[in-house]
């Protein structure tokens, strides 16, 4: 084993031929039992022959040459592909080369074509692409665009709130109507009626729909007005027609059925709303239903405002209040055999279409006011069985419409008017 490697690093290392044989040969014939001594005289002899100079083998130690060959070999093995890489690299000449195809290409072949590609159908194009841009941005836009939905739901809520008012808003309309009628210290004092009146229609009043203080009608400010009535004279210890105690169903029923009150049917040539109806006041219906009121009827262009006020023996208390002056169109005014005391407010001079004033049987003082005798329509003045006194004043002359005046069972001083006998259509005085 060790000889044959031997041989074959004695050719490795160039060694002659011969040697190398004999080794092998010798290898072969040696007997087993002398292998190690033949061994070790081969390794002796192999290291004297490599290091005898003066042997043939040395002229051939132009092995050098030989090593230097395959030396210059692998040299040219690995600088010729340098070099072939650096003639290949032509990135010199590819960028001479490549400059001269882009002009060529960019002003010969490529820019014509370019330009007639694009030119031609650019302007197809530029026609097809404004026309659908307007139409996707005009049809998308307006219709999500807030026109559907966020318009939509704007007006939905506002057309239910009531009047097309916040319940502030709505407060602050009804504060401010009810300012036009009644001063800001009365409405100041949270025990007034119409304190009380204004806080109802405001926070409880169920009436559905409601009245929108910012109506032009008279609805708003006759419902202020006959709510401050009601608890000016007592209402909710009245003989019947109360309020509910409460706006259930339950409770609004059981308070109409305490209802009896009808109005007086006097002979009128206009239709009428509410004449026999018996609800109770401050219930959840229109004020013309409530007992004892009656308006003006649907064929008449004061639709629906106050026309007649007719209590008899019903329990009536408190005082008059100058609010009711305000029911423009009332023609009867009637609250005959009750409790009322205090006086006739002055404003009820401003009833230009009263015909009959009937307060018979109260608790009435003072004086008649003189603005009364500015009612020219008016046919009946009914102030019996009162605690009225002083004069009657000349000015009585004025109601040349009466027809019938009691005054008997007060405390008038003075003498008669002599203007009482310009009242030419009077049938009855006492």
């Amino acid at each position: 084993m060790h000889l044959k490697r031997a041989a074959k690093i004695l050719v490795l290392f160039g060694g002659p031929a011969t040697s190398a044989e004999k080794m092998l040969r010798r290898v072969h014939s040696v007997d087993k039992h002398n292998e190690l001594t033949e061994d070790i005289e081969f390794w002796t002899r192999m290291t004297q022959a490599m290091s005898l100079p003066t042997s043939k083998k040395p002229t051939k130690r132009p092995t050098p040459p030989v090593i230097n060959t395959p030396a210059p070999t692998v040299v040219d093995v690995f600088p010729t592909p340098f070099p072939v890489i650096i003639d290949v690299t032509p990135a010199p000449s590819l960028v001479a080369v490549v400059p001269t195809p882009i002009p060529t290409t960019v002003n010969e072949t490529v820019p014509p074509t370019v330009n007639d590609t694009f030119l031609t159908p650019a302007p197809t194009n530029a026609a097809v692409v404004p026309t659908p841009a307007p139409m996707i941005v005009s049809t998308p836009v307006p219709t999500l665009i807030v026109t559907d939905i966020f318009p939509t739901p704007v007006p939905t809520p506002q057309a239910s709130l009531p009047c097309g008012l916040t319940p502030e808003e709505r407060a602050t309309a009804f504060t401010d109507l009810a300012l036009t009628v009644t001063p800001q210290e009365t409405l100041n004092d949270p025990f007034s009626s119409q304190s009380l009146a204004l806080q109802w229609i405001i926070e409880e009043d169920a009436l559905d729909p409601p009245v929108c203080p910012n109506a032009d009608d008279c609805k708003a400010i006759e419902r202020y007005v006959m709510a401050s009535f009601y608890f000016a004279a007592g209402g909710g210890k009245w003989d019947q027609c109360n309020a509910p105690t409460s706006n259930t169903p339950e409770a609004i029923q059981a308070a109409n059925d305490a209802c009896n009150r009808v109005v007086t049917p006097f002979p009128v040539n206009n239709p009428r709303i509410g004449a026999e109806s018996t609800d109770a006041w401050l219930s959840p219906s229109d004020t013309c239903n409530w007992g004892g009121l009656a308006c003006w009827g649907t064929q008449d262009t004061r639709n629906g405002c106050m026309d007649q006020l007719d209590f008899e023996n019903d329990g009536l208390t408190g005082t008059l209040i100058p609010e009711m002056s305000n029911l423009d169109n009332l023609r009867f005014f009637i609250l005959e055999q009750g409790n009322t005391t205090g006086t006739i407010p002055t404003e009820y001079g401003l009833f230009d279409r009263l015909l009959i004033f009937d307060m018979d049987f109260n608790d009435l003082s003072g004086e008649i006011p003189e603005e009364m005798y500015n009612l020219s329509l008016l046919q009946q003045l009914d102030l019996n069985d009162n605690n009225l006194g002083g004069t009657l004043s000349p000015n009585i002359g004025q109601l040349t419409t009466l027809t019938f005046i009691q005054l008997d069972h007060n405390s008038f001083s003075g003498t008669i008017p002599s203007q009482m006998g310009q009242l030419n259509a009077l049938r009855k005085f006492c």
